[in-house]
């Protein structure tokens, strides 16, 4: 969206090169450079747009990206166009650092993002540190570039080598990843001894409504707007945090550590109530969780509720195209997927995960699956897929056969808080 670019006087102090990092207690990488640094002690006056800071920035086209060495800015790499960064208020001569990071970029380059996601990691480092090689190349979690850096740096390790062997890292509150061809080595760094879980609720929706505005409860799998807000309450207020898709499936893997008051959630079907209901207190309570759509009944072109509530950390996943429905009489609840044949079922995974725009998880229809089905989901593109068998996940599991725990309307805390414990 256009914003203006009203220019504002800025004072600036210097301060000596991660000083703010270390204050704040940002994950930052560790920097290894020939020169000693030097404490910034000038006052400045520069002429930086004030709209700019403590926003969501991409840049307007692939760009330098800065250190403060010996009292200047010296140019260390190239932070890809369109890259969704967050900045800090701390500015030195024409540039503004990152925030969670000792790296500037330069404010002529920059424009607000027209993103508004809020960048989480809930994953535990291991007692390992990365050394980079010089330079390295850092990217999302989709494959594509974000970061070129000429140095050699120190990260601390949360996700050993993954499918693509890559490495992941922390840079801003959000996970990185980088080749292991980029990384020189890999050495012990005992500084976490955070409770690890061991296994995890995955807690499975479906749909909301409302007595205020006179609804009733259907059947259990309708949970009642206040109830879902003391569950959520409850949660928080035990310090529980909530994962992912990538964290589950990496802690699945054993190559990530995830706290041990951890849950997923996910809602199945799409209906309107979790958008009306549900999304509002999960957007109030910053938590993650993952809608299950049914994407050959949803519009042909994904629907903005869906891109909002996906900026709120409302992941989409796959609950088939055209496979939740009836076709396959006296085999589970019915479901097609259980009898379709193998082509159909192979493209109609990849149509619905198409849909969400890489998606990777799958939701069996009806909760049926047998060998056939399990075939065509992992050759459509799933890695890892759910039932509605009761029950908890742990690391060892079959990932296309996994557990969940209905959270049945109507039941107290008390019994939601067990089924998670």
């Amino acid at each position: 969206m256009p914003t203006s670019r009203k220019k504002t006087k800025v004072k600036i102090l210097g301060v000596l090169l991660g000083l703010s990092c270390f204050i704040a207690g940002c994950d930052k990488p560790s920097v290894i450079v020939d020169s000693d640094l030097e404490t910034i002690n000038t006052i400045e006056e520069v002429e930086i747009d004030k709209n700019l800071l403590n926003v969501k920035v991409s840049p307007i086209q692939d760009s330098p990206v800065f250190r403060i060495i010996n009292n200047e800015l010296v140019e260390v790499g190239i932070v890809k166009e369109n890259t969704h960064l967050d900045l800090s208020d701390e500015v030195f001569k024409d540039s503004i650092r990152i925030k969670d990071s000792d790296l500037y970029v330069q404010a002529d380059n920059l424009k607000i993002s027209e993103r508004w996601y809020e960048k989480r990691n809930h994953l535990i480092p291991f007692n390992q540190n990365i050394k980079t090689a010089n330079p390295y190349n850092l990217y999302d979690g989709k494959g594509n570039l974000v970061l070129t850096i000429r140095s050699n740096d120190d990260y601390q390790l949360y996700i050993l080598k993954n499918d693509d062997n890559r490495y992941g890292i922390s840079f801003q509150n959000e996970i990185l990843y980088i080749d292991d061809t980029d990384v020189e080595s890999i050495y012990d760094n005992l500084n976490s001894d955070v409770a690890k879980g061991e296994s995890l609720a995955v807690l499975m929706y479906h749909f909301f409504y409302s007595e205020a505005n006179g609804e009733v409860r259907k059947d259990v799998n309708f949970v009642e707007v206040n109830e879902l807000d003391e569950q959520l309450d409850r949660l928080q207020e035990e310090n529980y945090v909530t994962l992912s898709m990538i964290e589950v499936y990496e802690f699945m893997q054993k190559r990530a550590n995830i706290p041990l008051k951890s849950v997923a959630i996910t809602i199945d079907d799409g209906d309107p109530s979790v958008y009306k209901y549900a999304y509002p207190i999960i957007q109030e309570h910053h938590m993650n969780a993952t809608l299950f759509l049914i994407t050959g009944q949803e519009d042909p072109t994904l629907s903005y509720d869906y891109i909002e509530m996906r900026e709120a950390g409302l992941e989409l996943q796959s609950h088939s195209w055209q496979m939740h429905q009836g076709g396959c009489p006296g085999q589970g609840h019915g479901g097609r997927l259980l009898c379709i044949d193998y082509e159909t079922g192979v493209n109609d995974t990849r149509m619905s995960f198409d849909y969400v725009d890489g998606g990777f998880v799958y939701c069996y229809p009806f909760g049926d699956v047998n060998e056939q089905a399990k075939n065509i989901i992992r050759d459509g593109g799933a890695k890892m897929a759910f039932t509605t068998v009761y029950g908890k996940i742990s690391p060892g599991m079959d990932l296309l056969e996994l557990p969940r725990i209905r959270v049945t309307g109507g039941n107290s805390i008390e019994t939601y808080m067990k089924s998670i414990d």
